[in-house]
């Protein structure tokens, strides 16, 4: 008689958790001269759940692109501790390929954790004209700080697409 009543209240937790999933605004700036040149300051959009986190935007701090991501670990591996993610080929997302990939139409870039006080080293990689992929360069970013999201209501994150950066 109890086991039922666990099972449907951890399923419930379950479900409750994620509905909790908040939005977070970290943003880095360049440790060296190739990463400011390459791709300068970045904000990541990140919705942090229950079992973890999702990078769901890339913003050029100082270029004001922004590039949705959408986790692509089934596209190919990633080291662990690292998570891969797809450039998505809309709106600035194949100007940010272009940037930091010169000659490729697809990108990728690999995380470490995404974390508030902690810098971060991203890879970038893209497809090759004759088929594979390579990789392009590695960026170095020192953490900067957190944004604020607005008060009142957080933008949707479960509609058809990733949310748009609040401010």
């Amino acid at each position: 008689m109890r086991r039922p009543v666990l099972v449907a209240g951890l399923s419930l937790a379950v479900i409750a958790g994620g509905a909790r999933a908040s939005l977070r605004q970290l943003s880095f700036d360049p440790a060296n001269a190739e990463t400011k040149s390459a791709a300068g300051g970045v904000t990541f959009l990140i919705e942090q759940g229950m079992f973890g986190q999702k990078v769901l935007k890339m913003r050029a701090t100082e270029a004001k692109a922004t590039a949705d991501l959408r986790p692509a670990n089934h596209d190919a591996p990633a080291a662990p501790g690292w998570t891969l993610y797809a450039i998505v080929e809309k709106d600035d997302g194949p100007a940010l390929v272009a940037a930091l990939c010169p000659g490729s139409r697809h990108g990728w870039i690999a995380l470490g954790r995404v974390a508030y006080g902690a810098d971060l080293q991203a890879v970038v990689i893209g497809d090759s004209p004759g088929g594979g992929t390579h990789r392009c360069r590695t960026l170095d970013f020192i953490f900067h700080g957190e944004w604020r999201l607005p008060a009142g209501a957080a933008p949707t994150i479960y509609g058809e697409g990733p949310p748009d950066f609040p401010n």
